[in-house]
């Protein structure tokens, strides 16, 4: 059985045994929680038992076809109290005011879906211990799991008493700040959509928990076909020129031009720096490189050195004869173990000091051809850039920058390449024949005639190139 929404319907799907008969029947709800409580009925029970009750509906049926203890009935039977009290039948027929609740929480649920990630690194686990802390269970704390609703239905005789909806809590997580690393608000922010989509992601996965048990303790996952705000992605700033990367360096404290040659130099993250060490440097190589193992952040007031989360993020760069001149003096006489960049004392860098003490006041300082929002991760941007628009392919980008795909590096970059598309179609133009005639114009957009509009849509893709 399966349920489709069909203008201001909800009907729910089966297929027939019968040969003779239609494939498929279906019966129509005003509401989605109507239509799921019949798939719930006719599982539970069986199809011609859930249509029998629709058409005859009764407290004593229903609760016999849920396995469930009848609630004792109002003493007050006028429509607003029913309303309040949530029992007895709507005047659907749809018998959906039931108890709901199925004697388990979300705190008892949370805690379970906890014990069972035996598979998390550390920092993992305890980045989901700090979500059920912080964001889920101050809103579902207690609540049954029963009464734990995707959305709130339109009527209010149709909500069930006690309940909470994880839409709701989509709204309340859209007007929360973010935390600094002391888990502290941080003034006039606000929490990233990508951030928010994470958590929503593992709220979905406990509360699958509840439905996979046998027996279901849900018959459907509440947080599942939320609608969410798309990422955003944050404007990217790129030093467009060796003049602009200059004025950026002189502006910079002397102790950490090294530290912005090797962003630029090699596009890699602020951590994988951070965490980079001696002997991941190889200068004296025929051909030298950095291979990028660790990353270092500052988590809960201490420091932790870990592996990138990606296969792709562990990866070896290559280093330029220029680059590798500059960063020689800087690790002369240091210990194999002992880290590459460090702060001007002497301890691990640190983002946020690094950010605030010294690469704000160097971009503010730097003039006019430097971007003033321009971010420590926009010297990445600015290494992807440098490499596309002179040409370089794609996939060589890719493996510089730890992208587990290209698709990612053009989806992010692919607008950074207008003079590869120059050369291409010069490249195209010399090939063709003298009599094509070229629209200096440019493409315009074809449109379809309606024959051309009704033919099927088929897939093309690279697999289609490799077998012509």
């Amino acid at each position: 059985m399966w349920i489709e929404q069909r203008g201001q319907q909800h009907r729910v799907y089966w297929r027939n045994q019968n040969e003779t008969g239609p494939k498929r029947s279906f019966q129509p709800f005003p509401t989605r929680d109507h239509a799921e409580l019949f798939r719930q009925l006719a599982r539970t029970s069986s199809l011609s038992g859930a249509l029998a009750w629709l058409h005859n509906p009764s407290d004593e049926v229903l609760d016999e076809l849920l396995g469930r203890r009848p609630k004792p009935a109002p003493q007050d039977t006028s429509t607003a109290t029913q309303a309040v009290v949530g029992v007895v039948l709507s005047t659907t027929g749809v018998g959906d005011r039931y108890d709901a609740r199925v004697g388990v929480t979300f705190a008892h649920l949370w805690q379970r879906f906890l014990d069972i990630q035996r598979h998390l690194e550390g920092s993992t686990a305890e980045l989901y211990e700090m979500y059920g802390r912080i964001h889920f269970l101050p809103f579902f704390g207690d609540t049954d799991l029963g009464l734990i609703q995707r959305t709130e239905p339109l009527r209010v005789s149709d909500a069930l008493t006690g309940a909470v909806y994880v839409d709701h809590w989509v709204d309340l997580m859209l007007t929360k700040p973010r935390l600094n690393n002391a888990l502290r608000p941080i003034k006039d922010s606000k929490l990233s959509h990508k951030y928010i989509r994470n958590v929503h992601t593992v709220l979905k996965q406990a509360l699958q928990l509840a439905v996979d048990q046998r027996p279901a303790l849900l018959e459907i996952n509440p947080a599942r076909e939320i609608r969410l705000p798309k990422t955003d992605r944050r404007e990217m700033f790129f030093l467009h020129d060796a003049s602009a990367y200059f004025d950026l360096r002189q502006a910079m404290d002397e102790h950490f031009r090294p530290l912005l040659d090797f962003l630029v130099g090699t596009g890699a993250r602020f951590g994988e720096a951070a965490g980079l060490l001696v002997r991941h440097l190889h200068l004296d190589a025929e051909r030298p490189y950095v291979d990028i193992r660790m990353v270092l952040k500052w988590v809960r007031k201490k420091w932790k050195l870990g592996r990138p989360k990606t296969k792709s993020s562990v990866r070896r760069i290559s280093l330029s004869p220029k680059l590798v001149e500059l960063l020689r003096p800087f690790v002369d006489g240091k210990h194999d173990d002992d880290h590459v960049f460090t702060m001007v004392e002497g301890k691990p860098l640190h983002h946020g000091n690094f950010y605030n003490r010294y690469f704000r006041p160097a971009v503010k300082n730097a003039g006019a051809r430097v971007p003033k929002r321009l971010r420590i991760h926009d010297l990445r941007h600015t290494h992807a850039a440098w490499l596309l628009s002179d040409g370089v392919p794609v996939f060589v980008v890719q493996r510089r920058l730890g992208h587990s795909s290209s698709s990612t590096t053009e989806n992010v970059y692919g607008h950074l390449t207008p003079e590869g598309d120059d050369r291409t179609l010069a490249l195209v133009d010399r090939r063709l024949p003298d009599i094509v005639q070229v629209d200096e114009e440019g493409a315009v957009v074809v449109k379809l005639t309606k024959r051309e509009s009704n033919l099927p849509q088929f897939d093309v893709d690279d697999e289609d190139d490799l077998a012509a």
